[in-house]
C-alpha cells in the first residue's frame, strides 16, 4: 500500500509535539489521524524508538515488530538521518530547520557542514571538528524537549550520546549512553519505572542497522541476522514495559535500497568546472551550486557525461513545490539548496570527494525518492497501568478475544 497524504513522518512529529504538551507548536502539519495528540498525551510515559535505516522490505524478518505495524508513512525529504532526526529533535520540517542532508552548504562561510559528526570543510577538502558552541552558531537549533510540559530522556549509543550535535539537540533532556543492543530491555524497563508517576518522554536511538545496510546491502545475510536481534530485543523490551502505562512507538528515519553504480564527479571535469561549491545534500539527492553564467554549460555537461543516469531538476521548481516541507522556511533555505537537484537513477549514487578523500562506497543507499528509500513503518504497542491491562496485553495473556 502507498502512504496516504497526511500520513508522513512529519505528521507523526505533529502528534508528538502536541500530545507531549509543547508550549509552542512549530510544526504546521496536522497530526496523524491514527495517532491523535490526546491519545499520546494520555500515557504517563511515551517512548519513541528510532531504528536507523529500517526498510519496509525488512518486515519479513521481524515477526514481533510486524505484529505491531500500525501505519506505513512517508519519510521527510531528503530521506536521510541528518535531516530526519533534526526534524524529530526540533519538531520542524527540513524547510524550517535547513539541514538538507549529510552535508549542508553554509553560504555565509562558503563551507560545507557535516552536521552529525560536527565537522566543517572548505573547497580544498580541509576539515575541522566543531565544538558544540561553534556548531550552535551554525545551526541555532530549537530543541523540542525544551518546549515540552514533561521531562525527557535521550538514550543513545555511548559513542555518540554526548557528541556536539547530540548535546545541542538533547536540550534539557537527561542523556543516557549504552553500549549494546541487548542492554536495552533491562535499561529501559528500569528507566521507565524510575520516572515514577510524573509524565515523561524518552527518545531511544539505534544506528547499527543503517551501517550494515550501507556496507553489506539491504539484502545481505548480515542485515537479516541483525534484524533478528532487533526483533528479539523488541520482544524483551515489551515484556519489560508491561504494566507501566507506556506508549511505545517504533519507527525509522528512512529506508534503504541496493545500488551498484558509483558515479564520481571527478570523472566529469566539465561538470566540476561549472560548480562554485562541491556538491552537498546526499549521494542519492545531491545539491549543485553553479557559477553565474554557467547554467547552460552545466546542464549540457551533465547530459554529455551522465546521460539519463542523473536527472537534473531546477531548484526553483523544487522549492516552489514545498519538497522540503511546509512552514516558515529557514532564512538560508534557498542559498543552502543551491541551483539544481541531481537525482541518480535507481541503481546509482553520485559522489563528489574533495582533496585526498576517496568518498563513500555503498552497497545500500538512501536519500532519494524511490519507495524503498521514502516509505517507512510505524509500529505501535501500548502498555496500560498494572491495575488495568490494555487489550494488547490481554491478547498476549490469552484473556481477551475482541
Amino acid at each position: 500500500m502507498e502512504a496516504p497524504q497526511g500520513h508522513g513522518f512529519i505528521n507523526l512529529l505533529a502528534s508528538l509535539e502536541q500530545g507531549l504538551g509543547s508550549t509552542q507548536t512549530l510544526n504546521p502539519e496536522p497530526p496523524l489521524a491514527a495517532l491523535p495528540p490526546e491519545v499520546v498525551g494520555g500515557y504517563r510515559h511515551v517512548l519513541v524508538w528510532l531504528i536507523d535505516g529500517f526498510a519496509l522490505d525488512y518486515l519479513a524478518y521481524v515477526p514481533a515488530l510486524r505484529a505491531d505495524l500500525a501505519l506505513q508513512m512517508e519519510a521527510v525529504f531528503p530521506s536521510t538521518t541528518a535531516t530526519a532526526i533534526t526534524s524529530l529533535f526540533t519538531g520542524m520540517s527540513p524547510a524550517q530547520h535547513g539541514l538538507l542532508g549529510w552535508r549542508t552548504y553554509l553560504p555565509q562561510l562558503d563551507r560545507t557542514l557535516t552536521v552529525l559528526p560536527a565537522r566543517e570543510t572548505d573547497h580544498a577538502g580541509n576539515s575541522a571538528a566543531l565544538s558544540s558552541q561553534t556548531l550552535n552558531t551554525r545551526i541555532h537549533p530549537s530543541p523540542l524537549v525544551n518546549r515540552l510540559a514533561r521531562k525527557s530522556t535521550f538514550v543513545s549509543p555511548a559513542r555518540i550520546a554526548h557528541s556536539p550535535y547530540n548535546r545541542l539537540m538533547s536540550g534539557s533532556a537527561k542523556v543516557i549512553g549504552y553500549d549494546e543492543l541487548e542492554q536495552l530491555p533491562a535499561l529501559l524497563g528500569t528507566h521507565v519505572r524510575a520516572t515514577g508517576r510524573a509524565p515523561h518522554y524518552t527518545y531511544l536511538y539505534w544506528s547499527h542497522l543503517d551501517h550494515l545496510g550501507h556496507e553489506c546491502g539491504p539484502d545481505s545475510s548480515e542485515v537479516r541476522e541483525h534484524l533478528a536481534a532487533i526483533d528479539a530485543t523488541y520482544s524483551r523490551l515489551c515484556g519489560e514495559l508491561a504494566g507501566t502505562d507506556t506508549l511505545l512507538l517504533t519507527t525509522t528515519d528512512h529506508g534503504m535500497r541496493t545500488v551498484s553504480q558509483r558515479l564520481d564527479l571527478r570523472d566529469a571535469p566539465a561538470v566540476c568546472a561549472c560548480l562554485r561549491h562541491p556538491l552537498t545534500g546526499e549521494p542519492r539527492a545531491a545539491l549543485a551550486h553553479v557559477l553565474p553564467g554557467r547554467h547552460r554549460q552545466f546542464r549540457r555537461a551533465m547530459e554529455e557525461h551522465f546521460g539519463d543516469r542523473v536527472e537534473v531538476i531546477a531548484m526553483e521548481d523544487w522549492l516552489y513545490g514545498n519538497a522540503f516541507g511546509s512552514g516558515v522556511p529557514h532564512p538560508e533555505l534557498q542559498a543552502r539548496a543551491g541551483d539544481y537537484l541531481l537525482f541518480p537513477d535507481e541503481d546509482s549514487y553520485l559522489v563528489d570527494p574533495a582533496g585526498d578523500d576517496t568518498g563513500p562506497c555503498f552497497i545500500g543507499a538512501h536519500g532519494g525518492l524511490t519507495r524503498a528509500e521514502r516509505e517507512i513503518p510505524l509500529f505501535r504497542r501500548s502498555f496500560s497501568h498494572a491495575a488495568r491491562p490494555d487489550r494488547t496485553e490481554m491478547r498476549q495473556r490469552g484473556t481477551y478475544s475482541g
